[in-house]
């Protein structure tokens, strides 16, 4: 089933050897029929769309290459493939690699015959062996005569080793996945040493270390390990080859320092794997001489615990062999056999361990808290032998069962309340786990907020099915990159992504079975119903068993679905179907009593005379009589207790009433209060802790529940309290004039007030200081109540007892307490859902202040609740990253960075006491805009599309720049290298694919390199593109109205056409014509195609039949007075598919949009002008512009708009973020992200509380429009600080500099340059008197500050700068020297001294890799110039730029030996990293060279960018004194620059400075501050974290652009003002 990977590296249009390039363009209508035929095979062919995901059952003898019109695969060699692949899950994987002229299958082939292939024909026999995977590695490694040359090395073969295993794919297009469990692999001669490089490469790459950490054991045959003693060995392997000038036969000489780098470096590694060497003892023939071509002292490598054996063979026949009973083979073969064996126990917790973190991934993905084991074992445990067994009998039942036949079905069981439906569910789950059939299951239960969504049943199915189908699993955990927020999504939204687009795809090789219990109990029955239409798409029969009451309205629905799939229904409204049950279950309870078999059979007869088929009543009757003493008391009970359940319950209920202590009818009803209106069951030590503040303890609180509450309570096998029963809820909350009866309204209006109340404890925030696993045992109630306070809220009357308590809660300094425990419980967005409560809580108040007085409506305590609301989300939105990783940020880092307005602030931050101070900006109220871009010299942005968590912009250069979402990270750059037309990621966002005029590329995310690329049909331009078919295949729509599709997997066959009578319009309308395209887009499954075009309607097709779905007829009243009035339809200018509805939104020519379901023809049209148009992933919004930048934000199903954002910019793209939580829009050459709370709000479910199961969730208030305004500023181009003075200067883009003074704000304004070009540097003299400034024009000025500023009134006077020509070539650095009288500037490859006093150029000279370095002065020596780039420091003469000579740069080796005890002569497998980015093109530059604000050492910043364009940094720091050059300039000593622990240097993303103490002060990735005290040894205390950047202030110019001061004071532009940011930082106690 594997196919060999094709790829295009990126830094060359070579194919891997012997690999044939895509055949050229040519006229896919000719080839329209075969190809239409294959598209359309679906199940039949694994090769099309409709692909089965199930790996094929292979036999050994099978071939894993599927018949296809190409060339026979077999004959390919090349690249990792596939050989056998075990029926079941594979254990193991097993890797092959040949040697010196090999071959992949030949190599392993007895004279070459394909019948004595023996990985593939005889392993898999081996009982031990079958479970594993086996592969065979080709590559180019001929010597022969007529080969072609090859200038690959051992590091080359490594390197597409490593790829091939990380991106290599099956036939399906599948990820290989291999690094899941363990790998071995047997080598023979030089595969051996390409499979060691291999091993070290892959160390510190993160593409491969899940990969190398999976390998377990090798297996050498003939492998030339000794590098320094194989001068005649080499001679006789190069005599073999006959001499062949291949760079990877030179590896192999003796001199060769790949060879002694390799046994070097893999003598640290080889004690963590499992090595056996096996070595020839026979020469070979080489002419008509015969010789050893291998000694065996060089093919053991002498570690210890290696194993060593001999093999009666030659070298080229120690991996071929004659028979399974050649003893070399058996030799081999039990070898593979005992490191399997000697692996298993460790293979078995791999194994074991390898489910333990995908599940973990799976429940993160599904945010699983509780499981349904939990409801199973506690129903379980109540079953009786011999009971239920009936069910199995049903006709019904008997063929639910029945795992022979092939179709899903679907059976309604329906019995009467208390009868028992929940000790049958598990009986038939039971009966199924039995017979080995996986069963995935789910009890609603109505009183349980958490159990009774379809949301969380859905979620818990889909884990369940997860821990049984790994296949099922493993998608699963492909589409946790997708961020999506299954917790809070639409269940129509979970129901598509997981099951309608994984599981039903899936071909199983048995039905699956669920189990839905209590569907009555659940939120919306009926929507859940809806979902299981859908059953009939899945490609694995389904099975469902819903138990139930029978109520009218279900019955309806279920009739409705049974016109769409199999229903049957099992009623049993009697007493009959469970009698036996009841008769079993008293027999066994009575026998076990104590009395006469008189008393016990008139017990039984009396129960099961009145029993009516009840089960509760029997067993509620039957603990009565068991606390009976006498036999007398027995009768008395059953006399008096009522036949039927109310009359039970109203005898439980007075028999609490009727308590002779107050204190227990008081208890009862508080506990009957939680038990009823908690948001979810409270544990016993939860419960315990809540009523500490009224009661006592508690010596037996399960005890006191038994006694006080009577029956109505009971407490779980998890000490968990719950009803007895949902009637028993009924009972009590609807039964008038009761004397405990519970009021829900009242009850939840106290449980509130309990639940804030426990978070006003001034001991709380030391409690949370201590971590949550303290925090369980001390306050176990805290992780209840600082979630549950806002449901109550919600659920409870609108009161002023509960006005005061909100303000004296937001009044006060427990809402910081509160969030923090939010933070440190993980449940952040706990703090929207509070902002939605409060909004709603003073709505209702103001509503209710119309009936009261004025002077009653307490204004100002409901805009306190307003204002917090608006804080709350705020805090999510723009610090839940800061407060997840510091929850105790949010007391002292918070506040501060809130807007001056801000409620927040307002109340909690105190300049005078306060740590941390910010000014310079106008930080008056919240922005909604998160991040905001600026794409490279001005390029303009075009598209823009999401994925998993990245985002990527085609600019109008055709460049691609991916992003990282999370923290608006530069990921990549992709270079198509011509005009791209249309681009998309796939679902999960580690692919993507550009289309341009010429060529496709498929990239990988996020290392940027070139998967796959093929040429595209001649003159023909794709309007749209996506991944389809679960990533095997792309599919594209062209404006030649044809849709074409290319496998993934396999690029060579090129783009095929669909079937060219797709899109051909044959029909004829009046008025109407078919023209080119304008528009368009596929569906979320990529199943139906949508064109639209000028001069006809808008047309849905069927891809896979070709047929025509639907068009787009508009309705007449909503058509523009122009329009034609005998024409129905109306020209649709773009448009796009709602993802989860089918629906089309899109936008007439006259701007109005509308929505349209092509299947059904519904319409809705709203009269608003718009020519951008996305829809949210989960179908709930969209998102419009119009041509006067205003961006509305939609609610879907209503058609309302819930956002306007205005602006005068032109918006030419839009896009949702995956988690729909911001929108992304283009606007020139910048790229913004936009957060604003009414989209964190709408996408909050509204948890709802009803007192029946409500069959349609009615929809929350439609939400008011909530309007911002872009604001409009100059963005800071240019930011330079005075050296070791409060003062700064800041040009921006009008070429306007200003002077500040970070004490006092702006001073005056400098320089106006008269372009109004951007200003692209500023500098300062030493003496802080000068200022020069240049801009983009390459002009340049310079002032000279006369009057000192502390006077108030400074000038700036001009100084003569000379009119410089660059001559075409931009400025790329100035620099004044010492005295101020010289101006060097330096343009790409040229430096240029001017004098500034007679303005004229004293030289010019051509300056080597000028554009990779950074100048400064010389410390001490005035009249030189250092130049520091990325490998070592040039040093130029200020007079006449003569180079006086270079040192080399070398790391620090001798503080790192004497201060952490390492031998540091060792090579670090970090160095590899370097050498490998090196080889394949690493441009290196640096960006940033500082003094340190300490005086004494110098910051150099390299960048490296490879050739994909990823980016990686490095931080070098050198101390002043190194370059005290007065004895001269000494070329052989190198420049030492300071050991930075590789974890440290990792978390530094913008250097900032060396602080006095040698404090290296830095931002980290997530834009904290931190310091680390230079030469201390790596621990997690080394970093200090003292406060953070905002997001929303973080962007690539303005992180470029922050410095900081000597003082600590951080200088960081934001939206065209600068943030003067002070702290402790420089008086920090290290």
């Amino acid at each position: 089933m594997f196919r060999k990977l094709r790829f295009a590296r990126s830094h060359s249009d070579e194919r891997p050897p012997n690999t044939p390039t895509s055949s050229p363009p040519h006229d896919r209508h000719s080839s329209t029929s075969s190809a239409s035929s294959e598209y359309r095979k679906g199940s039949v062919t694994p090769d099309v769309l409709g692909s089965t995901r199930r790996p094929s059952q292979l036999s050994p003898n099978s071939s894993f290459r599927n018949p296809s019109p190409s060339p026979d695969r077999r004959n390919e060699t090349l690249g990792l493939q596939g050989i056998y692949q075990p029926e079941s899950t594979a254990l193991l994987d097993i890797v092959f690699v040949h040697g010196l002229g090999g071959d992949s299958r030949k190599t392993w082939s007895k004279n070459h015959d394909p019948n004595l292939f023996w990985p593939q024909l005889w392993l898999p026999l081996e009982p031990e062996i079958k479970q594993a995977r086996i592969f065979s590695f080709g590559y180019n490694a001929s010597f022969h005569a007529g080969a072609a040359k090859s200038i690959s090395n051992i590091a080359d073969f490594a390197k597409e080793l490593l790829f091939e295993m990380r991106f290599g794919t099956d036939e399906q297009g599948h990820d290989l996945e291999m690094g899941k469990v363990p790998i071995m692999f047997v080598v023979h001669s030089m595969g051996g040493l390409i499979v060691k490089k291999a091993y070290l490469l892959g160390q510190n790459d993160e593409n491969y270390q899940n990969i190398v950490k999976s390998i377990s054991a090798i297996t050498f045959l003939g492998t030339p390990h000794r590098g320094t003693n194989l001068a005649e060995l080499l001679n006789k392997v190069l005599f073999v080859s006959f001499q062949s000038p291949k760079s990877f036969i030179l590896d192999l000489n003796r001199s060769s320092p790949a060879l002694e780098e390799l046994n070097e470096q893999f003598r640290h590694v080889a004690p963590r794997l499992s090595i056996v060497s096996f070595y020839e003892t026979l020469s070979t023939a080489v002419g008509p001489r015969k010789m050893m071509v291998l000694e065996k002292d060089s093919s053991v490598l002498g570690y210890p615990g290696e194993i060593s054996r001999p093999l009666n063979a030659n070298h080229h026949d120690l991996c071929k062999y004659s028979s399974p009973q050649d003893p070399n083979y058996v030799s081999v073969r039990n070898t593979m056999r005992s490191l399997i064996g000697r692996l298993s126990p460790k293979n078995d917790e791999v194994w074991t361990n390898r489910q333990v973190e995908e599940l973990k991934e799976v429940e993160k993905l599904l945010e699983i808290g509780e499981v349904s084991e939990e409801d199973f074992n506690f129903f379980r445990r109540r079953w009786m032998p011999g009971t239920c067994d009936w069910i199995l009998s049903e006709p019904d039942i008997k063929s639910w069962l029945d795992d022979t036949t092939l179709d899903s079905r679907i059976v309604w069981l329906s019995a009467p309340p208390a009868s028992g439906k929940s000790i049958l569910s598990t009986h038939v789950i039971s009966h199924l786990q039995e017979f080995g059939h996986a069963c995935q299951y789910f009890f609603f239960k109505f009183g349980d907020q958490m159990k009774r969504s379809i949301n969380a049943f859905l979620r818990s199915l889909g884990y369940q099915l997860a821990r049984d189908i790994p296949a099922f699993r493993r998608e699963l955990i492909e589409i946790s990159d997708e961020s999506l927020r299954l917790e809070k999504a639409n269940p129509s939204v979970i129901w598509q992504k997981i099951f309608e687009s994984i599981l039903f795809t899936m071909k199983l090789h048995s039905p699956l079975f669920w189990v839905v219990d209590a569907l009555d109990e659940s939120e919306s029955p009926k929507a859940l119903l809806d979902l299981l239409h859908g059953l009939s798409r899945s490609q694995t029969p389904v099975r469902v068993l819903i138990i139930s009451r029978n109520t009218e309205s279900l019955f309806h629905a279920f009739k409705r679905l049974s016109s769409l799939t199999q229903v049957s229904f099992v009623q049993k409204h009697g007493q009959d179907h469970n009698n036996s049950d009841i008769s079993i279950f008293v027999n066994q309870e009575v026998k076990h009593m104590r009395g006469s078999d008189e008393l016990k059979d008139q017990i039984m007869q009396s129960i099961l005379h009145r029993a009516q088929g009840n089960f509760l009543w029997v067993r509620l009757v039957l603990e009565e009589i068991s606390n009976c003493h006498t036999e007398q008391d027995i009768q008395d009970t059953l006399d008096d207790i009522p036949d039927g359940m109310s009359q039970l319950y109203q005898r439980m209920e007075q028999a609490i009433a009727n308590s002779p202590k107050r204190t227990h009818r008081t208890l009862a009803k508080t506990i009957l209060q939680w038990t009823i209106c908690a948001h979810r069951p409270l544990a016993l030590t939860e419960l315990a802790h809540a009523l500490k503040s009224e009661y006592s303890e508690f010596p037996d609180l399960r005890r006191t529940i038994q006694d006080v509450c009577r029956q109505f309570v009971v407490v779980d096998d998890t000490d968990h309290i719950a009803m007895v029963h949902e009637t028993a809820r009924d009972y009590l909350l609807r039964t008038p004039n009761l004397q405990i009866s519970i009021s829900l309204k009242g009850a939840h209006a106290e449980l509130f007030t309990k639940t804030i109340t426990s978070t006003l404890d001034p001991s709380l925030r030391s409690q949370l200081a201590q971590g949550q696993r303290q925090l369980r045992s001390t306050n176990p109630f805290i992780f209840y109540a600082a979630i549950a306070w806002i449901y109550h809220l919600r659920h409870a009357t609108d009161s002023d007892e509960i006005l005061t308590v909100l303000v004296n809660f937001f009044k006060g300094p427990s809402v910081l307490t509160w969030i923090h425990s939010t933070a440190l419980f993980n449940q952040i967005e706990a703090l929207v859902k509070a902002a939605k409560g409060l909004t709603s809580f003073a709505s209702l108040c103001r509503k209710r202040n119309a009936t009261k007085n004025p002077m009653l409506h307490r204004l100002r305590d409901l805009e306190l609740l307003d204002m917090w609301a608006v804080d709350l989300v705020k805090v999510v939105g723009k610090f839940h990253r800061q407060l997840l990783s510091d929850p105790g940020a949010i007391y002292k880092l918070v506040p501060p960075f809130c807007p001056d307005n801000s409620i927040l602030h307002r109340q909690f931050y105190r300049a005078e006491s306060s740590d941390l101070s910010i000014s310079g900006i106008s930080n008056t109220t919240w922005n909604d805009n998160l991040a905001r871009i600026s794409l490279r010299n001005g390029d303009q942005a075009w598209k823009i599309t999401c994925a998993g968590h990245y985002f990527a912009v085609l600019s109008s250069t055709g460049a691609i720049t991916l992003w990282k979402s999370i923290n608006f990270e530069e990921v990549c750059k992709l270079s198509h290298q011509e005009p791209v037309t249309a681009m998309c990621f796939n679902n999960r966002g580690d692919k993507f694919v550009s289309y341009g005029l010429r060529s496709t590329k498929l990239w990988s995310v996020p290392s940027g390199q070139i998967v796959s690329s093929t040429s595209n049909p001649a003159f023909v331009k794709a309007m749209t593109i996506t991944f389809a078919e679960n990533d095997t295949k792309i599919l594209t729509g062209s404006d030649d109205r044809m849709i074409r599709y290319i496998h993934t997997g396999n690029f060579d066959t090129g783009w095929l056409v669909v079937d060219a009578a797709l899109l051909q319009e044959t029909s004829q309308i009046d008025g109407t014509f078919v023209n080119a395209p304008m528009y368009m887009a596929f569906n979320a499954d990529a199943t139906l195609v949508g064109v639209c075009y000028r001069g006809f309607p808008l047309s849905v097709w069927a891809i896979n039949e070709s047929r025509l779905v639907g068009r787009c007829k508009r309705a007449k009243e909503f058509r523009a007075d122009h329009a034609r009035p005998s024409t129905s339809w109306f020209a649709v200018d773009r448009f796009t598919w709602n993802p989860i509805t089918g629906h089309i939104i899109g936008c007439y020519r006259d701007g109005c949009i509308f929505k349209w379901h092509p299947v059904s023809d519904e319409k809705q049209e709203m009269n608003a002008m718009a020519d951008e148009i996305a829809a949210s992933p989960d179908g709930k919004l969209l998102v419009t512009s119009n041509s006067d930048g205003t961006v509305k934000v939609w609610n879907f199903v209503y058609f309302s708009v819930v956002y306007q954002l205005s602006s005068g910019d032109l918006v030419t793209g839009l896009a949702f973020s995956p988690d729909c939580k911001r929108f992304y829009d283009l606007r020139g050459s910048s790229v913004n992200a936009w957060e604003p709370n009414s989209l964190i709000r709408f996408l909050e479910i509204e948890e709802t509380f009803s007192d029946t199961a409500s069959e349609d969730q009615s929809p929350t208030s439609i939400s008011q429009v909530s309007e911002a305004w872009v604001a409009q500023f100059e963005p800071v181009c240019a930011l330079a600080a005075a050296p070791g003075s409060s003062l700064y200067c800041v040009g921006n883009e009008e070429g306007v500099v200003e002077l500040f003074d970070a004490t006092q704000g702006k001073v005056v304004e400098i320089a106006r340059f008269l372009n109004y070009l951007s200003v692209t540097q500023i500098i300062w003299d030493e003496h802080c008197q000068y200022i020069v400034a240049t801009d983009l024009g390459g002009d340049i000025l310079g002032k000279r500050l006369i009057t000192p500023v502390a006077d108030g009134n400074t000038e700036a006077q001009p100084i003569s700068i000379p009119k410089i020509n660059m001559e075409g070539r931009g400025i790329h650095e100035i620099l004044l020297n010492r005295t101020s009288s010289f101006l060097l500037v330096m343009s790409q490859n040229r430096g240029e001294v001017w004098s500034l006093s007679t303005g004229t150029m004293l030289v010019s000279r051509e300056l080597e890799d000028d554009a990779v370095r950074r100048w400064l002065n010389h410390p001490t020596q005035s009249n030189l110039l250092l130049g520091f780039g990325p490998s070592d420091l040039r040093i130029l003469n200020w007079n006449d730029l003569t180079n006086l000579g270079s040192l080399p740069f070398q790391e620090e080796r001798s503080r790192l030996s004497n201060k952490l005890g390492v031998n540091v002569d060792e090579p670090s497998l970090d160095q590899l990293l370097i050498d490998l980015s090196t080889d394949l093109g690493t441009a290196s530059a640096v960006a940033k060279a500082l003094f340190s604000q300490d005086g004494k050492h110098f910051l150099v910043h390299v960048v490296e960018t490879s050739a994909q364009g990823t980016t990686s940094k490095r931080l070098l720091i050198f101390e002043t004194s190194l370059v005290d050059i007065n004895d001269g300039i000494n070329g052989a000593i190198p420049m030492v620059y300071l050991y930075i622990p590789p974890m440290i240097a990792a978390r530094v993303e913008v250097p900032l400075g060396v602080l006095p103490g040698s404090l290296l002060v830095f931002l980290d990735q997530d834009l904290w501050v931190c310091t680390y005290k230079l030469g201390s040894s790596y621990s997690n205390e080394a970093i200090k974290r003292h406060y953070f950047i905002p997001r929303d202030w973080a962007g690539t110019e303005s992180l470029g652009q922050c410095c900081l001061l000597k003082d600590g004071t951080l200088l960081f532009p934001k939206d065209g003002e600068v943030a003067v940011i002070k702290s402790t930082l420089g008086a920090a106690d290290f």
